[in-house]
């Protein structure tokens, strides 16, 4: 029997090879995943680099407080509270501000990018504390940077914008309700203006000057009615000492003032004197006597006469006697005395004056007492308008310092930071991975080529067992 002698060439070996790979379909499903996963891990590394740059952001922890007093109408209280005490945690808030398409989009045009170009950053809360983490990630590093200062700056803008329009909308409500409370004011106001205009009183303070008016004169007729009563004593005690009346005096006065008056006084003096001296040398019936008495009697009818031509009738009867030009010390007393009884009308005549304005000035008061009650009622009310128009203003400005309440500040606590090397790809994560994969694909493979063993060794277990 001959043989035949078979040629082995690259190709037929080739040929074999695939033929024995193709009855052990395990070993070829194994081959071919090691395949995928090389194929897979070499355009891994192939990716170009990506470079990451993170920042942190803090919320204040702490309220403020502010009080602001206002003369005659109160106190306005502002108060902002800690941002963790409202039973919500606005870093919620502003983590989804910082995830919203519409802060992305904002940030992505500052750096002339496109919305799927700038990427969605990650944000991390950590725990216990009010700090934010946010992280970008670009193919530089640099841009990465430019990326998280540009979602800074949006997020800042969005923040400012959201503020701008709360208080927009509060004073827009707020102002509503100060046209209310500006229109009751000017009506109490035009209350008031239109009671002046009717009424005698203008203010309060002119019924308190009134009242005081009426006290001072009160005052004034008790001062002088003392003064009366004290100069009625003087003038009537140094009339009783002079034994005339200040209207005697008086008259006595304006007799020797006149001059003829004094000729026709000296002439009665000396002709008395004359008939007394001849009287008692002679008698009644001697002719000088009687020449003598003539004269006197012609003497005292001027007298009688010019006395009546100045003063009246029937006073110069009590001058015939009477010369205060000899007599200086009397003549004062007579001029203290007219001097006083003058004193005392004019005192009486000012406290009729004074009874008078006091009548008049209880009447006024009367009137300006009702007045003032109606006007003070008024008042009350225009000062309630008042205080009510004056804090509402006080407290819409007091708001508008606190625009942080909705939205409380951002402190930037960490500047985005540059890159030294990039954070993808990873090499040793790649094999790390790769090794994992090759090693669950051959148990994989290596459970499903012997699953008829490990079957049968698990059914015979629990017999051998029994």
């Amino acid at each position: 029997m001959g043989t035949a002698l078979t040629v082995t060439t690259p190709y037929s070996r080739f040929r074999a090879s695939i033929y024995r790979a193709l009855h052990r379909p395990y070993l070829a499903a194994c081959l071919v995943s090691y395949l995928v996963i090389i194929v897979l891990v070499i355009a891994y590394l192939q990716k170009a680099p990506t470079f990451k740059s993170d920042l942190d952001i803090v919320l204040p922890g702490t309220g403020a407080n502010s009080q602001v007093s206002i003369d005659e109408v109160g106190q306005v209280v502002s108060s902002t509270s800690a941002p963790f005490g409202k039973g919500y945690n606005p870093r919620v808030n502003y983590k989804e501000m910082l995830m919203s398409r519409n802060l992305i989009e904002n940030a992505a045009k500052s750096l002339n990018l496109h919305f799927r170009d700038f990427g969605n950053p990650k944000v991390r809360l950590t725990e216990q504390t009010s700090i934010l983490n946010v992280e970008t990630t670009a193919k530089s590093a640099k841009m990465a940077q430019k990326k998280a200062w540009a979602l800074y700056d949006a997020l800042q803008a969005q923040l400012d914008h959201l503020r701008a329009d709360e208080v927009k909308r509060r004073d827009e409500s707020i102002k509503a309700v100060l046209d209310q409370y500006r229109e009751r004011l000017n009506a109490t106001r035009n209350n008031i203006i239109d009671f002046q205009q009717r009424s005698l009183l203008v203010s309060q303070e002119q019924l308190q000057r009134e009242t005081a008016t009426l006290s001072t004169i009160k005052e004034r007729m008790v001062m002088i009615q003392a003064e009366i009563g004290q100069s009625d004593d003087y003038v009537s005690q140094l009339s009783v000492d002079l034994g005339v009346s200040p209207a005697m005096a008086g008259q006595a006065f304006v007799l020797q003032s006149d001059g003829e008056f004094r000729g026709y006084l000296s002439e009665l003096t000396s002709s008395a004197s004359q008939l007394s001296e001849y009287r008692s040398r002679w008698g009644e019936g001697h002719p000088k006597v009687k020449a003598e008495f003539a004269r006197f009697e012609q003497s005292k009818q001027s007298l009688r006469n010019r006395s009546q031509g100045l003063v009246g009738p029937n006073a110069a009867h009590i001058f015939t006697s009477l010369d205060l030009k000899n007599n200086p010390k009397r003549a004062q007393l007579f001029a203290d005395l007219i001097n006083a009884y003058a004193l005392k009308k004019g005192k009486q005549a000012q406290l009729v004056e004074l009874d008078q304005a006091q009548t008049l000035l209880n009447e006024k008061i009367k009137i300006y007492a009702r007045e003032a009650a109606e006007l003070e009622r008024l008042q009350r009310e225009f000062d309630l308008a008042e205080a009510v128009f004056t804090s509402a203003a006080a407290r819409l400005e007091a708001g508008k310092a606190d625009v942080f309440a909705s939205y409380p500040i951002v402190q930037l606590m960490t500047p985005p930071s540059v890159a030294m090397k990039p954070v993808s790809p990873k090499k040793g994560l790649a094999i790390a991975a790769a090794l994992f994969a090759m090693i669950f694909t051959s148990a994989a493979i290596l459970m499903v080529n012997k699953r008829r063993e490990i079957v049968a060794l698990v059914i015979e277990k629990p017999k051998a067992q029994a």
